[in-house]
């Protein structure tokens, strides 16, 4: 098992790959510094997964290996606005997804957790 830590005072591992698996930690919009950043439902999933695709990248991995995907949302009136924003990174194809709605961590309104091969 290999862990891929963070810089972030916060006690998780940004990713742990086993058995060929990577796991991300769920992701909210933040600063390198570790500073909520909240904007619109647009700009928080779009940073987010632009996050999503740094960490899989240095883990030597890609999008495109994403197999499940959890979402939360603060809301539901939130979808349709996520999923417009969500479906342009995955060009090639969606992998399977949860969505749950859940009071989020310093009240931003997504929150993303994937899944893919290493």
């Amino acid at each position: 098992m290999k862990r891929y830590n963070g810089t972030l005072p916060y006690p998780f591992a940004r990713a742990v790959e086993a058995n060929g698996f990577l796991f991300l930690s769920g992701q909210v919009a933040m600063s390198a510094s570790g500073e909520p950043l909240h904007g619109s439902v647009d700009e928080q999933t779009r940073l987010i997964m632009s996050n999503i695709q740094e960490t899989l990248k240095s883990c030597g991995s890609g999008i495109d290996k994403v197999v499940k995907v959890t979402v939360w949302l603060s809301d539901m009136k939130h979808f349709q606005t996520f999923n417009d924003a969500y479906r342009t990174s995955f060009p090639n194809g969606f992998p399977a997804r949860t969505t749950v709605v859940s009071k989020l961590a310093f009240d931003l309104d997504v929150e993303i957790e994937v899944q893919a091969l290493a």
